[in-house]
């Protein structure tokens, strides 16, 4: 949606961020409005610039906006599963047996950051680790949680969802240590310092690998930015995952960087870490860290 540069800063400076978001809440609400979601983004736009991360984690936390957009493309069903998570997954698997394991038996339990409903969680469940007996997740946006509860509880599966920020990773985790931690599309939400603490967290609580998907920069391999850069449309940060791993002491196995190539309007960056939580390699045969 276009909007005259001079009509945004207008509204902007006449009314207050408090008023704004209010009336981002209530524009997301009238269904006789076109494009009611991306008004409601709209009218906040500026506080993007000022606290990108606050910005995120309201439009998140009260279902707005590009939430719904994250709705509308995603469901249950290993059929519905995204191409781009698709090939997130087919390059975990492929990371896993690198590392002497076998995914369907060797891993028993798996966390994701940022899990919406558990579409993700669900298909590990289901399709790629039928070992796994601890399965969790977290996210902020309480709509999707209790959906994705309620779905859950009547498929009978072993699923745990939590609303919970992932700026409290740390309390969340506590004391446990899970095989696979999954975090797609989700750093892009942070600005780069907080980003880098949640890498941080999920190297020290995992057994074997962290596989992380984030936003692609479409000219230059995301492991040669000094800075992560917003993306234009939505406020979105262009991280360089990989110096974040290895400023946490963190070692990449593996990483994909697909430039200006789109899967479904996604554009490819993933990097898969080695976890901290084990203190040595075990070989596959070796129980399980998970506490």
């Amino acid at each position: 949606m276009v909007i005259p540069r001079t009509i945004k800063k207008a509204a902007y400076a006449t009314l207050p961020l408090a008023w704004r978001k209010r009336l981002a809440m209530w524009l997301d609400r009238q269904q006789w409005i076109a494009n009611r979601h991306e008004w409601s983004m709209l009218v906040i736009r500026d506080w993007a610039e000022k606290d990108v991360d606050a910005y995120h984690k309201f439009l998140w936390s009260e279902h707005l906006g590009y939430a719904k957009f994250y709705d509308s493309a995603n469901s249950f069903g290993a059929d519905k599963i995204l191409p781009s998570r698709r090939l997130l997954f087919e390059d975990l698997l492929a990371c896993l047996r690198e590392q002497g394991l076998d995914p369907r038996r060797d891993v028993k339990s798996v966390f994701e950051v940022g899990c919406s409903q558990g579409y993700l969680l669900r298909f590990a469940e289901t399709q790629l680790f039928p070992a796994a007996t601890d399965l969790a997740g977290i996210d902020i946006d309480g709509t999707a949680i209790e959906a994705g509860i309620a779905y859950l509880s009547e498929q009978g599966s072993k699923i745990r969802l939590q609303r919970a920020d992932m700026s409290d990773l740390e309390n969340v985790l506590g004391e446990k240590s899970y095989d696979v931690i999954l975090c797609a599309g989700v750093l892009l939400y942070l600005k780069q310092e907080a980003a880098e603490e949640v890498v941080r967290t999920m190297l020290r609580h995992t057994r074997y690998v962290v596989a992380i998907a984030g936003i692609g920069h479409p000219e230059v391999d995301n492991a040669g930015l000094t800075v992560s850069e917003p993306r234009a449309w939505d406020a979105g940060m262009v991280h360089n995952i990989d110096a974040m791993v290895e400023k946490a002491g963190g070692k990449v196995l593996q990483r994909r960087w697909e430039g200006a190539h789109e899967i479904n309007g996604q554009r490819i960056h993933f990097v898969f870490s080695s976890g901290k939580a084990a203190v040595a390699p075990l070989s596959p045969a070796s129980p399980t860290a998970t506490r």
